[in-house]
């Protein structure tokens, strides 16, 4: 069973709010305590959400006056893009600092992708795609740039 985060929920709302039209570039957004109340959820998973759509340059937080959608909402390439930047710099730096728990969970991980390819399960795969790529962000060892990966997944998970 897939644990679904409530931060991820409010970043559902407001990616399928940009998807339909219902907000475009420059619109203000709903306040956090707003979003929390209409999506269900915690203020602070709310205020977590509108976070990591800022750290990708999504939306603008300007204090004072409100959360707004940015005129260059970013693309699928330009995501693309960030994540294989990310994920070179966290392949380079995993390779100096892993040890040897987390190399053998890697490897773990890379067996189970080709079973889960040799069986077609592509669910699966993916699932474990993104722990492969997790387990080398985590390897690195700097956890802003794990942070960005993970903003980048569910950006394009969505």
């Amino acid at each position: 069973m897939k644990i679904i985060r409530s931060s991820d929920v409010v970043i559902k709302f407001l990616l399928d709010l940009i998807m339909k039209g219902e907000v475009k570039p420059g619109d203000k957004l709903p306040s956090t305590e707003n979003l929390a109340k209409k999506i269900g959820t915690s203020v602070i998973s709310a205020r977590e959400a509108v976070q990591n759509l800022s750290a990708v340059g999504l939306v603008e937080i300007s204090h004072g006056r409100g959360i707004f959608m940015t005129e260059g909402a970013p693309v699928i390439e330009e995501l693309l893009e960030a994540r294989k930047i990310v994920e070179s710099r966290n392949a380079m730096m995993a390779a100096q600092n892993i040890d040897p728990g987390g190399l053998k969970n890697i490897e773990d991980l890379l067996a189970e992708m080709d079973r889960d390819i040799e069986r077609g399960d592509i669910d699966s795969f993916s699932e474990m795609d993104y722990e492969f790529h997790l387990s080398i962000g985590k390897a690195a060892g700097n956890r802003i740039l794990l942070k960005v990966l993970e903003n980048i997944r569910d950006l394009l998970r969505y």
